[in-house]
């Protein structure tokens, strides 16, 4: 039995889930979606109150924003796996997304507890330091203290995984959880995992006690502080602003240290799964609330913004200096020669009907032929859909100014392009990134490849970048739109761009560039190192190859998304790794014109032209169409 234990390697991992019974099962995956909803929806309406709002313009509503986006990221990590898992044919997950989903659980989970030792310290400031309170909590500290919690957290969690997979796993593989979890895989070990528990115990000690310890000296100085007030008005002010953060901290902090901090034994895994319930989906879910229905600020500011006469998405109408209201900008375009216009007008028409036609047909090849339901077909089919949202999204309004001698764009219209431009974007790199991988996969692994990139791996590695995507395109657009423009509303682009609309503002724009400078640095290197390693492998896997032949098929196959890598990753890292300014806006412009028009025109040509299943399945529609009008 030893010997077959040790020749088994694990591959993926089945859950048992929270309940075995069909119909428990169907009524779990409506509550818990529900809970999802619920989460996702609550707190990035905190987001958008707190970046719309001036007066919630504060360091304790900075690590709330934090805090929200730390939930959404949190429960997306665990809740849509959970879900598929209720309503699928199968309940396992490949070793390797167990693997990301137990790195980025643990980190969020560390993440939190980090942020609420902060956020401790920060009312402990505000109420006992409260005319050093802004010298103190400044912008740069703030900064520092959530950029500390996260990247300690990243690095924490990075070693404690990496100690837990290098165990050898020979089976069962059976996982008795609803997520991939540290206490739950090390179990299944065949090995001593004594130290790893160790290791773990030490960093749950050092994660979770440290900012708990924190916590309670600042409450303890607080009630200190509270108590010598003499006005009773003042007690209640200072204990109603810790109300909300004090919940919150009794239900992360009670459910995990009840999770973590106890010795494992059979009959304490049942209950496990129940707390997991609480501190990865009940948890998220109630924070948004606690801090709306128990705070009198984001109450306030609620009303305020529902009172807003234009609420399209939470858009607050801005002030200029003589007193008028941004209603509209002036998009200055490519150039301002007429002759020149009509020109461009039937260039840029030609690359948008063409555009149209080679995505579409690429979508409708993919949906209609049964050779091409394969994954990578079916990331190809996205990025076309991206490809087509991405052109359609600015070609319509450019033609239109081409004709017209009306050139602007309204305030709300230029708020959704350029919310859609920055989601479809990034969803594309991520989605170039899946596709890397799933090259990786099918060369390095191909014995495994429908295993490892089954059906639920696939719509996980779409649903990301699709939801991270339009998070942050809607972070980035409402920290754009929150700035004052005064003076000149013409924007030195042929579309609503971060870089010229910043040139606009009248306000500070320090943190919106720098968020747009780590955003757009984070998904650039994230995604294509991804790419990088991905290609790494398969180049050392190709380059082991004895045949020819082999290694010509297998080039093949990674050709076509080589070429779109880099026609888009080269245009994008030209328009934005550098800092805004008059000189390199008007370069931008032939930049963007690139990976706006050409790079969504070309991908259909580049993987038809290039890919033998395309032309193949191109072939069999041409007949079949053919056929069919004969026979009419």
């Amino acid at each position: 039995m030893d010997e077959v234990r040790t020749n088994f390697t694990v591959t993926e991992f089945l859950f048992l889930g929270l309940s075995s019974d069909p119909k428990t099962q169907i009524v779990l995956f409506v509550i818990f979606l529900f809970f999802y909803v619920l989460s996702v929806a609550g707190n990035i309406i905190i987001i958008a109150i707190i970046q719309l709002e001036p007066r919630l313009q504060t360091p304790m509503y900075f690590f709330l924003t934090n805090l929200s986006f730390l939930d959404i990221c949190y429960t997306s990590t665990n809740v849509p796996q959970m879900l598929s898992n209720m309503v699928g044919r199968t309940q396992t997950i490949p070793f390797s997304s167990c693997a990301t989903q137990m790195y980025f659980s643990l980190s969020f989970g560390m993440i939190e507890c980090m942020l609420l030792g902060v956020m401790a310290y920060d009312r402990y400031v505000a109420i006992c330091h409260p005319l050093h309170y802004m010298v103190i909590m400044d912008q740069n500290t703030c900064l520092q203290l959530a950029a500390i919690s996260w990247s300690s957290s990243f690095l924490s969690s990075m070693v404690i995984n990496v100690l837990t997979l290098s165990l050898p796993y020979c089976g069962p593989h059976v996982l008795n959880h609803f997520f991939c979890e540290v206490p739950s895989v090390l179990r299944l070990a065949c090995t001593d995992t004594s130290l790893t528990e160790l290791v773990v115990f030490i960093f749950s000690i050092v994660i979770v006690f440290i900012p708990f310890l924190l916590i309670v000296v600042s409450y303890i100085r607080i009630l200190q502080s509270v108590l010598r007030m003499q006005s009773a008005a003042g007690r209640y002010k200072a204990l109603s602003t810790c109300a909300s953060h004090l919940t919150v901290v009794a239900l992360f902090y009670g459910t995990a240290i009840f999770m973590y901090m106890r010795p494992q034994s059979k009959s304490s895994r049942a209950g496990g799964k129940v707390i997991a319930v609480f501190y990865t989906v009940v948890t998220p879910m109630l924070n948004p609330l606690i801090y709306s229905l128990r705070n009198q600020d984001v109450k306030g500011a609620l009303r305020r913004v529902l009172r807003k006469q234009n609420i399209f998405l939470g858009i607050r109408k801005m002030s200029l200096q003589n007193n008028t209201v941004v209603l509209e900008f002036t998009l200055l375009g490519l150039t301002d020669n007429p002759a020149l216009e009509k020109i461009l007008f039937g260039v840029f028409l030609i690359i948008y009907l063409t555009t149209l036609a080679g995505n579409l047909g690429m979508i409708v090849l993919i949906r209609t032929d049964s050779h091409l339901q394969t994954p990578m077909y079916f990331f190809l089919g996205h990025l076309s859909f991206v490809d087509l949202c991405c052109s359609s999204n600015v070609t319509p309004n450019l033609l239109y100014s081409f004709l017209s001698d009306h050139k602007t764009i309204s305030f709300a219209g230029c708020f959704t392009q350029c919310l859609l431009f920055i989601a479809l974007v990034i969803t594309e790199f991520y989605l170039l990134a899946s596709m890397a991988l799933d090259r990786y996969v099918a060369i390095c692994s191909p014995l495994h490849y429908s295993t490892r990139m089954s059906k639920s791996v696939c719509v996980s590695l779409v649903t990301f970048p699709y939801v991270f995507g339009f998070l942050n395109g809607l972070s980035q657009a409402l920290l754009t739109f929150r700035l004052s423009f005064c003076g000149s509303l013409e924007i030195n682009h042929f579309y609503c761009a971060d870089p010229p609309l910043i040139m606009l503002a009248c306000s500070e724009t320090h943190v919106k560039s720098m968020a747009m400078f780590i955003v757009a640095g984070f998904t650039l290197s994230s995604s294509l190192f991804i790419i990088l390693l991905s290609y790494v492998c398969i180049f050392v896997a190709i380059l082991r190859m004895r045949s020819a032949e082999g290694r010509h098929k297998a080039f093949s196959t990674c050709g076509s998304h080589l070429t779109t890598v880099t026609l888009f990753y080269g245009t994008l890292f030209c328009m934005y790794l550098r800092p805004p300014s008059e000189t390199s806006v008007g370069k931008s412009k032939v930049i963007a014109v690139f990976y706006t028009f050409l790079s969504p025109m070309l991908n259909p040509l580049i993987y038809s032209l290039r890919n033998k299943d395309v032309i193949r399945a191109m072939q069999h529609l041409s007949k079949r169409v053919f056929f069919q009008r004969t026979a009419v």
